[in-house]
């Protein structure tokens, strides 16, 4: 307390300069303590000017009763006494209001002061705006009560002013130091907010190393993945397939190439099946759909049949085929009918699906593609973690930066009110 003697001094009409370092943890504590002391300094000063002003509200008081008890002037009027009456009574009434409420506080805080002066100026004001004119009425018939009366209410007015001039000062200390005091919250909540953000960027940082150690020991172990030999005995049999592929669609195009030459005849007679000009059997209908569609499967069943009776029908002209087409079908339906030729893209063709099943069946008895999918399923997850906590830093990492910017405002602003009261070469110590 002496330290805040000493820095303020006691009732002094200014403040004088100082300066001192104030550590910001008892900051606090300090205009806590300056505060107090201010109020109590005030105290007695607020009493007085509660005791002056009661002692004006009782003078009114009294004068509102001598002047409902005053005879008019000799010589009124019964006309001018009736309209002074009326009036009389307006202005004994508003300074009855004037008694209802201005009411001094029982505290006697500075705050209390202020709040009651604001309140009691303006109930001064509504009742001289309400008073003017009758107290102008009453001046001819009381004019002994009409000065007393005006001088009563400025006697209160004058009360009122002498209360706020005599504690303004100490008013304003007192923001002041509210000013310092919610500067030192600030001050310690941006604090808090910042030990927040540090702690959730490290979290992240911790996260996001996390992920991204996790992402490089799957990019290691996919490499290896991929460098071992099951991998490049599976990237092989892919290899293989795939060149079976193109040979078993070779078998499938010439098949097709083989039924070419009877495209024509073969088309008519299915629309005189379709049309039931010359129905085919069940056998042949399923040949000719199977020739129509599937070319590589259509050699390998009996064709005998069918191509007999496509024979009888091209040569008895019932597809009705130009010549040269009729002898292009029956020599093609003779190479159709040539069992070496046929067996052989037959045999050819199982071949090479017989092979590719056995190369498939080996690729799926492997576990490295499986692997490798999880791996990358893995990896993903982790690239997406890595991209998340980078994208939270990010944002966190603003977020903290806004804070130092404010932290950097409020400590401005609450040294600036630290100076205004202490002193212009006071610091504080953080």
């Amino acid at each position: 307390m002496k330290f805040i003697e000493r820095l303020f001094g006691k009732k002094q009409e200014k403040e004088e300069s100082h300066s001192a370092v104030f550590e910001f943890r008892e900051l606090a504590v300090v205009v806590k303590d300056k505060s107090r002391e201010e109020e109590e300094d005030l105290k007695p000063v607020v009493k007085d000017g509660y005791e002056t002003i009661k002692l004006a509200l009782k003078e009114l008081d009294t004068l509102k009763k001598e002047l409902l008890a005053a005879e008019p002037i000799e010589g009124a009027s019964k006309r001018g006494e009736k309209l002074g009456d009326s009036n009389r009574d307006n202005v004994a009434n508003n300074l009855k209001l004037i008694r209802d409420k201005v009411k001094t506080p029982g505290n006697t805080s500075p705050t209390a002061a202020s709040e009651f002066y604001m309140e009691a100026k303006s109930t001064l004001r509504t009742v001289m705006e309400n008073t003017n004119r009758s107290l102008m009425y009453i001046k001819a018939l009381y004019p002994q009560e009409h000065q007393k009366i005006n001088h009563g209410l400025a006697e209160l007015e004058d009360s009122l002013d002498e209360l706020y001039s005599s504690i303004m000062q100490g008013i304003k200390r007192l923001d002041d130091l509210q000013k310092i005091a919610s500067g030192t919250d600030d001050v310690r909540r941006i604090d808090e907010e910042m030990e927040k953000s540090t702690k959730k960027m490290r979290e992240l940082d911790s996260r996001y190393e996390s992920a991204k150690e996790k992402l490089s020991r799957d990019d290691s172990k996919l490499t290896e993945l991929e460098n071992s030999k099951e991998f490049e005995r599976a990237k092989q049999l892919e290899t293989e397939i795939k060149k079976l592929d193109t040979k078993i669609a070779d078998t499938a195009s010439e098949a097709r190439r083989l039924f070419t030459p009877l495209s024509k005849a073969i088309s008519r007679m299915e629309k005189q099946d379709e049309n039931d000009r010359c129905v085919l059997s069940p056998e042949n209908r399923n040949v000719l759909r199977s020739i129509r569609e599937e070319p590589a499967n259509a050699i390998e069943q009996d064709l005998g049949p069918f191509l007999s009776e496509l024979t009888n029908r091209i040569e008895s002209g019932e597809l009705g085929l130009k010549d040269q087409m009729c002898d292009k079908a029956l020599k093609q339906i003779q190479v159709l009918n040539d069992k070496k030729i046929i067996s052989s893209l037959v045999e050819q063709r199982k071949e090479y699906l017989a092979e590719k099943e056995e190369l498939t069946d080996e690729l799926n008895g492997l576990s490295i593609y499986r692997e490798k999918e999880e791996l990358e399923k893995e990896m993903g997850k982790h690239r997406s973690l890595v991209s998340s906590a980078n994208n939270d830093i990010d944002s966190e990492s603003r977020h903290l930066y806004s804070l130092k910017d404010e932290m950097e405002m409020a400590r401005s602003a609450l040294l600036s009110n630290v100076r205004s009261v202490f002193g212009k070469d006071s610091e504080i110590e953080y």
